[in-house]
């Protein structure tokens, strides 16, 4: 990846506000991070992130006005801690009595508040005081804590790591819920309800882990996220969680606010006998319709993944918890504020826990149990992309039935319109942060715990689009794409475009638009080419989007007839070719050298070289007649169009460029430069076509 600064997403001068303060806000490729970075900045206070990766969540967001890259905590700690002292330093106010607080948004709470003596000269530290923490943090700590006090908790056994050849099942009752100590978001949690589960699960923990065995409570989970001040309450939301992944027990998928009564006593008890001075979540167990009090079943020291509901719900825990750490004293909590019906969705969650519940009434699902089970036991560990790659590839071995997809369709559209934390958030750059997120943190062997796509688009696909009102500077682009999906590659091409200058549009063939609201077209990837534009053999079962098709070609005409700039990338630049008269390689099986990854992750990351002809547009604007480029194309252009020059090629001679030489702007690109704009020659190619677009944009201005 590139040495480069970090590329992000400045304000508009409209969205800047008076600085009250300044905030830096760690554990930026998580979502939890956005949330409060969005409640600060909202507030006037200045944001900075930092995380121990580059290209992170927090790195594109305009609620932050500069990002910067640590060392692991946990690789070294000394030299992470000098790091970000050091960035301490070089980020304080200049007026000293400008507030300054470090905020840690996840784990690293306990970490900070270790090191509370050697940061608070410098900055106020937004963390619990670390000897409240030693009460309830890890989780088998807890368990000792509520017992000593006599809180209401079930039972609970634990199992430390050198103590697991030694333990015996028959000692247990069943059914238990099974966790590590130290789990997040759910990851790892597992209600057994035999023996042989038991001894499966301890078998595939991670050998580190001590693992809490507790009694299960009849009734359902509840989620209350607090904040106090010196152990007095400030805030309480309670929710609860409709739907989950795993279903038997796991991370909240749906969730809905309740009213917090039930459980107001024993959480004033435990805030009052920690002394907390901070924010937490606390886990119950309670069944409403029973006669026992809700049961205590863990606090998490720290910032929780279902932020965003909490904060959506009323309380706006990030700007209380920023004014505690400045030394202000809250007020008491008011539970006027609190939307007792809000619902969210947690997007992977949410969309997994729906085909887990589809999948144990879907007979011919039922038959695929080992790849269900591998989908299972990935997402209960807290990888939801490799389960959702499981259960993609699972799918496409015609595991899914047509009966379970019909519901599954059925089911998204109950929930669709739930919000989370995309659809909050105007925030063009985000999505193609976590993107990065993605790419970078698989290098490094991790993954956000919380990390989640949602696949909701701005529009709704089958309406005609409003014409927005031109940007000053901005010209408008229309990205074109198939009526219904493609949203990653569409968000990609989105943020490219943002990222360059230019105002994205969608056109799709239910959404045309003017042509004259138009200054530059982006023809996007996809589905291949229907291979009788070429004279090339239609594949048997394949699907082509002859619509689409159709709306890519009246466009070009339009753009040839109206000198509209045109840049297409991927299935884009084959469409243009086979447009000018030009062929096309079905598939790539002709050329040597081409054993390409299949997967499309694979394909993501996977680099391979190209030659650029040194006098093209293309050698121009990158400043180099070699690069490295990503792979994710299955067809490559055969013959040259009308008036096409080759830009570039691979050595095997695949071509990867093409010129047009009397179009006032026609490339094509086989390569995909929205998935590398980290890296300055991609980000270059947009530039370039966004400026030419803007001398089209200032003469449908003067008319």
């Amino acid at each position: 990846m590139s040495s480069e600064p970090e590329t992000k997403s400045e304000p508009s001068p409209s969205e800047k506000r008076p600085t009250k303060g300044r905030a830096i806000v760690t554990y930026g490729r998580s979502l939890i991070s956005l949330v409060i970075a969005r409640s600060l900045h909202e507030q006037g206070i200045e944001v900075i992130g930092c995380d121990d990766v580059g290209m992170t969540v927090l790195s594109f967001s305009r609620h932050v006005s500069h990002n910067f890259v640590h060392p692991s905590l946990e690789k070294d700690r000394e030299e992470a801690l000098e790091a970000l002292e050091e960035a301490v330093r070089k980020y304080a106010p200049e007026d000293e009595d400008t507030p300054y607080v470090l905020i840690p948004a996840f784990k690293d709470a306990r970490i900070f508040a270790e090191e509370r003596d050697r940061f608070e000269p410098l900055i106020k530290i937004a963390a619990p005081d670390l000897s409240s923490m030693d009460f309830i943090d890890p989780k088998d700590q807890f368990a000792k804590f509520v017992e000593d006090h006599d809180l209401s908790a079930p039972k609970c056994q634990i199992i430390r790591p050198d103590a697991r050849s030694d333990f015996t099942e028959s000692e247990i009752d069943f059914p238990l819920i099974a966790k590590p100590s130290d789990g997040v978001g759910g990851r790892g949690v597992e209600k057994l309800d035999s023996a042989e589960e038991l001894k499966t699960y301890l078998d595939h923990a991670p050998k580190k882990d001590t693992i809490i065995l507790q009694d299960l409570v009849d009734g359902r989970d509840y989620c209350v996220s607090v904040i106090a001040d010196h152990g007095e309450l400030a805030g309480i939301v309670a929710y609860v969680n409709e739907r989950q992944f795993p279903i038997k027990s796991g991370a909240g998928a749906v969730r809905k606010t309740v009213d917090p009564e039930p459980f107001l006593e024993t959480t004033r008890d435990l805030l009052r006998e920690t002394r907390w001075n901070g924010v937490c979540e606390i886990d119950y167990r309670w069944d409403e319709n029973g006669d026992f009090k809700p049961k205590l079943i863990e606090v998490n020291a720290r910032y929780w993944a279902g932020l965003f509901h909490s904060t959506a719900s009323g309380v706006d825990f990030p700007w209380l918890h920023y004014r505690l750490a400045t030394g202000e004293t809250l007020p008491p909590a008011d539970l006027s504020v609190v939307d007792t019906e809000f619902r969210s969705r947690t997007p992977a969650a949410w969309i997994l826990s729906i085909v887990e519940d589809i999948a144990s009434s879907d007979e011919h699902l039922k038959k695929s149990s080992s790849a269900w089970k591998e989908m299972k036991d990935r997402a209960s560990k807290g990888d939801l992309l490799r389960a959702a790659n499981q259960l993609l590839k699972s799918a496409g071995h015609g595991m899914a039935s047509p009966k379970m997809l019909t519901r599954l369709q059925e089911e998204l559209k109950e929930h669709d319109d739930l919000p989370s934390e995309f659809t909050a958030d105007k925030d063009p750059a985000v999505g193609l942060g976590i993107l990065f997120a993605i790419s970078s943190l698989q290098r490094h062997g991790e993954l956000p715990p919380e990390l989640k796509f949602d696949p909701k688009e701005d529009e709704d696909e089958d309406e005609a689009p409003v014409q927005k009102h031109r940007k000053p500077g901005r010209p408008v682009i229309g990205i074109t794409k198939p009526d219904n999906g493609d949203w990653l590659a569409y968000q990609a091409m989105k943020f490219a475009v943002w990222l360059a200058g230019g105002d994205p549009v969608k056109i799709t063939s239910k959404a045309p638009r003017d042509p004259k609201s138009i200054d530059g077209l982006l023809f996007g990837g996809g589905s291949d080419v229907y291979p009788e534009r070429y004279q090339g053999a239609v594949k048997e079962g394949h699907r082509y989007n002859l619509a689409r098709d159709e709306m890519e070609a009246s466009w070009a005409e339009v753009a040839l007839n109206q000198d509209i700039p045109v840049l297409g990338i991927c299935r884009g630049m084959q469409m243009l070719n086979v447009l000018q008269g030009g062929t096309l390689y079905p598939d790539l099986s002709d050329f040597e050298d081409s054993d390409y990854p299949t997967s499309f992750l694979h394909r993501m990351f996977y680099r391979k070289p190209i030659h650029i002809e040194p006098d093209s547009w293309l050698a121009e604007t990158v400043g180099t007649d070699e690069l490295c480029v990503n792979s994710i194309h299955t067809q490559a252009v055969k013959d040259l169009g009308d008036s096409f020059d080759v830009a570039a090629r691979e050595p095997n001679g695949i071509i990867q460029s093409i010129e047009h030489r009397t179009a006032r702007f026609m490339v094509g690109i086989q390569f995909h430069p929205e998935f590398l704009v980290y890296r300055k020659e991609a980000r270059r190619i947009f530039e370039r076509f966004i400026s030419c677009a803007r001398e089209v944009a200032q003469e449908h201005e003067n008319g």
